[in-house]
């Protein structure tokens, strides 16, 4: 009788590691998005977008260049850090990503570069019991200059 408890509290607690919490799936979903869009692959990005989301994708990509690719060819973009830092209801995640070497946006013909270290702040929603990422804008680097 003893084993067979043991036996079942081991297959219970296995079992319980193996279902992710919302937290998880959120987190995965933010990071697994980031390194399609930091790296411009905008096709695998959209599919874990809300449908909303996708005039920015259409935005982002018709602002990629040439020299961005080669950026990225060089050195690949990078989630380096995921943590969720804000919850709203059961239905909304803040993940705050570090990514390694995203590349900065293009002002004014001015060429681009490739940033060492960022930190970007992605909405997840959750939609048909989907995790997804909702964009209202392009990501903005959160990380203050220390200039």
């Amino acid at each position: 009788m003893k084993k067979l408890f043991i036996l079942s509290l081991t297959l219970t607690l296995t079992a319980c590691s193996l279902i992710k919490s919302d937290e998880d799936k959120a987190i995965e979903t933010a990071v697994e998005w980031g390194e399609a869009f930091f790296n411009c692959d905008y096709h695998t990005a959209e599919r874990l977008c809300t449908p909303d989301s996708r005039r920015w994708l259409q935005f982002a990509a018709s602002n990629t260049t040439q020299q961005d690719i080669d950026l990225l060819c060089k050195q690949a973009a990078e989630v380096d850090g995921a943590e969720l830092i804000s919850e709203a209801g059961d239905t909304m995640r803040i993940v705050q990503l570090q990514v390694r070497n995203s590349i900065s946006p293009v002002i004014n013909g001015e060429q681009s570069l490739q940033i060492d270290k960022a930190l970007y702040r992605i909405a997840v929603v959750k939609r048909n019991g989907l995790w997804q990422v909702r964009m209202e804008g392009l990501p903005r680097n959160e990380k203050r200059s220390h200039d």
